[in-house]
């Protein structure tokens, strides 16, 4: 009899990270040779023949069957209540929770499911056979909520997902000039006034014509996004462009017209963008924090102060420094190697042994 490995998450959407690594672990299971399902709280329109709902799941589990669990924010009582009577084995898979105090004043929903989130890390600790971690970063803020099987289970990253057709429109109107870019949500977490202060320094003392790309969703952080906004006012600053969410279309132009991936972020429990800044050549900027240390393994540039004059010289130096330039991205193809599916499906497997399948 084949053994059947599925997910839950409490929703999957095109074009998210997490949805992104759910589906990703799907393939490389049923490359594996097991049965698996992802099992969803909200039920989507999309992916049909991967997924089913919680109810569905409860009428065929069995003690025989393994069941992770992506957690990313908080579960409702629902789900609570739902793991706990359910049969099965269960493995936690810890994207990290953004602390709640990054929210304070910004958005108290935010604010109660990510306080909520975390309290749940020692309510499921009893319920799951183990609790694995994107990074060894998640995986220390498990053992530190007193779990004691951990182990790493690195993104998984496919090309396929990315590939695809770019918007001429954006490369055609941005391609000529200097372009620095982040991705990600807009939320204080990222620290995106560092990066603009640091695109502030770069424009007025190394490159007049550069100009930035803040590329992320903002729904719910309306009012940090506005702090930002009053920041590029009062300093005067042209060439700042929120960019929303965008179509993957747009998405893969914004990076094939960036120079430098900018991030000053300090709270990241993996950092995905990091990836597809090594995958689509742009070299990478980022502050020492979290688990960007440990994505980045030895590529792309740390910086351990946030001196902005001195980041503003170090962009010139990568802009203008074509060897310089040549070996960073040199280093981030070979540390992105570490993430392809060839290389995730033994630690995967080690994982699952652990678990005396």
């Amino acid at each position: 009899m084949t053994l059947r490995i599925d997910q839950f998450h409490t929703n999957v959407s095109p074009g998210s990270s997490i949805t992104n690594q759910i589906l990703n672990l799907q393939d490389m299971l049923r490359g594996m040779g097991y049965h698996s399902r992802i099992v969803c709280e909200q039920m989507p329109d999309r992916f049909p023949e991967r997924i089913e709902s919680m109810a569905a799941y409860t009428r065929r589990a069995s003690a025989a069957d393994v069941l992770l669990l992506h957690f990313s924010l908080n579960y409702s009582q629902t789900v609570m209540d739902w793991l706990k009577a359910l049969p099965c084995r269960k493995v936690l898979i810890y994207h990290n929770i953004t602390p709640h105090a990054w929210f304070a004043g910004i958005n108290n929903v935010y604010w109660e499911a990510a306080r909520t989130g975390r309290a749940q890390l020692s309510q499921l600790r009893p319920l799951v056979q183990a609790g694995w971690g994107d990074s060894a970063y998640n995986c220390r803020e498990l053992q530190a909520n007193n779990w004691e099987q951990t182990g790493v289970l690195p993104i998984i990253f496919n090309p396929a997902r990315v590939k695809g057709r770019a918007e001429r429109k954006i490369l055609k109107r941005w391609q000529k000039g200097v372009n620095i870019l982040f991705v990600g949500r807009i939320s204080p977490n990222k620290r995106l006034e560092d990066v603009i202060l640091s695109f502030y320094y770069f424009k007025q003392f190394v490159n007049a014509e550069a100009r930035l790309f803040l590329m992320g969703a903002a729904g719910g952080m309306e009012r940090y996004l506005n702090y930002l906004q009053t920041l590029v006012q009062r300093l005067a600053l042209r060439d700042v462009f929120f960019t929303g969410h965008t179509l993957p279309k747009d998405w893969r132009a914004y990076y094939q017209i960036a120079d430098i991936y900018l991030s000053m972020s300090e709270h990241e429990g993996f950092g995905i963008p990091l990836l597809e800044s090594m995958y689509f050549e742009v070299p990478i900027i980022a502050y020492k924090a979290a688990a960007i240390p440990e994505t980045l393994g030895g590529s792309g540039i740390l910086i351990s102060k946030k001196n902005f004059a001195a980041i503003a010289e170090l962009m010139g130096l990568v802009v203008e420094d074509h060897a310089l330039r040549a070996e960073i991205i040199a280093g981030q193809n070979r540390r992105l190697q570490d993430f392809m599916p060839s290389a995730v499906k033994p630690r995967l497997e080690g994982l699952l042994n652990q678990l005396d399948l």
